[in-house]
């Protein structure tokens, strides 16, 4: 008959064999349990790669919100040849998710679109489509409808400011990227975007490009944590939207569009530029004509006047100067743009009004305009 202590002993060493084998089996796999994509691939972090927790988060626990690096230089690849392979799909799309880049398999919805069939980029992360060759021409990224940048060659290591920087500014010169052909990539071109709807900004870098046309490509992907935008009470009337908020007009963005003009949107956040075919329609708050259309000019939409004075008017007396300015459309010739000019405007529609100063002007060659705009939420008529 064995003693209490006895079986104490015996049971402890039980219990330790149990552990024993348990982590046995566990290190029987390679921790991966993502299944291997039949179109691409996606790698773990590489040697010496930050973890994907929050730089300087001594301990994350699956409740902390993440912010700052979650990870830098994730390599993911895409093969034509696998595409072709499984049907060749009209689109392969890359998750870009908190732990990693992951390809979806074939079988696997559009992460863009929510329950109901509409496109949304709530509770989702930032998704890259890429049309293989033997689905279309050339091939070609599709990004998300959010602020994107093809960053310039010259602009050094960009950190998570830097990145989201590049693509805003991209939104209100008109370069913002949402398509981009991949028969124009080329080994080292980065781009920024700005996914601020779930607080995300990503930066990919071209590593690898093959085929003509591109038929085998490898981005790497760096990621980063952001506050989210969080939407506050609405707006109320005669509250400021934004102050000083620049866009630029050109020459050269209109040429690059096959001399297409530009129209600014006076959004709620920030103004947009856009540049499209005429025959796509186009307008805009703020249209630009450039000079391959003939006489340069800016046409202001709507209730618009020019603004005497170097005092910046409040909203009253800005609106107040765009109603007395008329209902017309009020065209600008670019040659009498000059620094310091003002010009007020106000959408009985939209119910905004808006002050737009200009802050730099090129009369030469190429011509180009940048205006720096107040917004407000058009007062309640008294």
């Amino acid at each position: 008959m064995w003693g209490i202590d006895d079986r104490r002993g015996r049971a402890s060493r039980g219990a330790g064999l149990v552990l024993l084998l348990a982590a046995v089996l566990a290190g029987c796999g390679d921790g991966d349990t993502r299944s291997a994509d039949p179109v691409a691939s996606a790698s773990r972090t590489p040697e010496g790669s930050p973890s994907p927790v929050s730089e300087g988060t001594p301990s994350a626990t699956p409740t902390a919100p993440r912010n700052g690096l979650l990870y830098r230089d994730r390599e993911v690849s895409l093969s034509d040849i696998q595409a072709i392979k499984n049907g060749c799909p009209s689109n392969v799309y890359v998750e870009f998710a908190d732990d990693g880049p992951r390809v979806l398999g074939t079988d696997e919805s559009d992460p863009r679109q929510d329950d109901y069939g509409q496109q949304t980029e709530e509770d989702r992360p930032p998704v890259l489509a890429w049309s293989p060759p033997c689905s279309s021409a050339d091939g070609s990224f599709d990004f998300d409808d959010v602020a994107v940048a093809q960053a310039a060659a010259d602009a050094g290591d960009l950190d998570e400011t830097g990145c989201r920087d590049a693509a805003r500014a991209a939104v209100g010169s008109g370069t913002a990227i949402d398509r981009y052909r991949t028969r124009a990539l080329a080994e080292g071109e980065r781009f920024c975007e700005d996914f601020a709807a779930e607080g995300r900004v990503l930066l990919l870098r071209v590593v690898k490009v093959s085929g003509s046309p591109v038929a085998e490509l490898t981005l790497s992907a760096t990621l980063w944590a952001v506050p989210p935008e969080v939407e506050g009470p609405p707006a109320k009337p005669g509250d400021r939207s934004y102050e000083n908020q620049p866009f630029t007009v050109s020459d050269d963005v209109a040429k690059a569009n096959d001399c297409s003009p530009g129209g600014v949107g006076i959004a709620s956040d920030m103004p947009r530029v856009r540049y499209r075919h005429m025959l796509s329609g186009g307008g805009g708050d703020v249209e630009y004509f450039p000079s391959c259309l003939g006489s340069p000019k800016v046409r202001f939409g709507g209730y618009a006047a020019r603004v005497k004075g170097d005092v910046d008017p409040d909203i009253t007396a800005c609106q107040d100067a765009a109603i007395r300015g008329g209902r017309d459309d009020l065209d600008v010739p670019m040659p009498e743009l000059r620094t310091g000019d003002r010009f007020c405007m106000f959408d009985g529609f939209e119910k905004y009004v808006a002050l737009l100063k200009v802050t730099a002007v090129t009369a030469g060659d190429p011509v180009s305009a940048t205006f720096s705009v107040t917004r407000w939420e058009a007062p309640e008529p008294s």
